[in-house]
């Protein structure tokens, strides 16, 4: 063989050797997460109200993207993602639902998720929420402990207090639990507007009562979201020498 011709062919095979070795050695692109948005305003919502939101998380690099862990600043935002491997090329929903209760104005809260993606191993997103306020009754109760000392069986303790509404809607005095030795002048349901009060007057009947100590309570059930159950708690002494 021509040693020319043959000399050619080595360089051929040569180069044809490192193509493939280059083709064949060479790495696939790593994982690269991507997202729809980086930030979301769930706008104006009532604190009944839950809304929800789609974030994408799509895999931009030519390995496989993992999802180490997904995970919300605050319980408030619950989230969903059904698939934590991402191959190559695919993308995967996030869920997010916003429960607002207990909030009131703006919130906002971060939602972090971590990967094996090098460039990025934590990415996060912002979301935000306007909680607008819903008019609520506020009860005020102006003494809710009463001593009343040492009393005979012949006398009839008062408990006197003011029952005050400071809210911006009706307060509904929906019902008085107590044992029998008890009674009240609410007529129940009682409605107090809003900066009205009732002067409330609870009478023990002390022939239910045996000598000595007491301590009793008296429970008010109201439409107060922030105290539906207030309590009035009695105590004193029935002079056991006038049984």
């Amino acid at each position: 063989m021509n040693p020319k011709r043959k000399q050619i062919i080595i360089i051929v095979i040569a180069i044809m050797f490192l193509l493939i070795c280059l083709v064949g050695c060479s790495k696939p692109e790593p994982p690269s997460l991507n997202l729809s948005e980086y930030s979301w305003y769930y706008g104006e919502v009532t604190p009944d109200q839950k809304p929800t939101h789609d974030f994408t998380i799509k895999n931009k690099g030519g390995e496989k993207l993992i999802i180490a862990s997904v995970y919300s600043s605050c319980p408030c935002v619950i989230l969903d993602l059904p698939e934590k491997e991402i191959p190559p090329g695919e993308e995967v929903l996030l869920k997010t639902t916003f429960d607002p209760t207990g909030y009131e104005g703006e919130v906002s809260k971060i939602v972090t998720i971590k990967s094996n993606d090098p460039e990025n191993a934590e990415k996060t997103i912002e979301t935000t929420i306007t909680v607008l306020r819903v008019p609520n009754p506020d009860i005020e109760i102006s003494q809710q402990t009463f001593g009343l000392g040492t009393f005979k069986l012949e006398e009839t303790p008062i408990i006197q207090f003011t029952i005050s509404n400071t809210g911006d809607a009706d307060l509904v005095i929906e019902e008085i639990v107590s044992e029998k030795l008890f009674s009240h002048n609410l007529e129940i349901p009682l409605i107090i507007s809003p900066d009205e009060q009732f002067q409330a007057e609870v009478y023990i009947d002390t022939n239910q009562l045996k000598g000595g100590e007491f301590r009793k309570a008296v429970r008010i059930m109201t439409n107060d979201p922030q105290n539906m159950r207030v309590f009035i708690r009695i105590m004193g002494i029935l002079n056991s020498l006038y049984l």
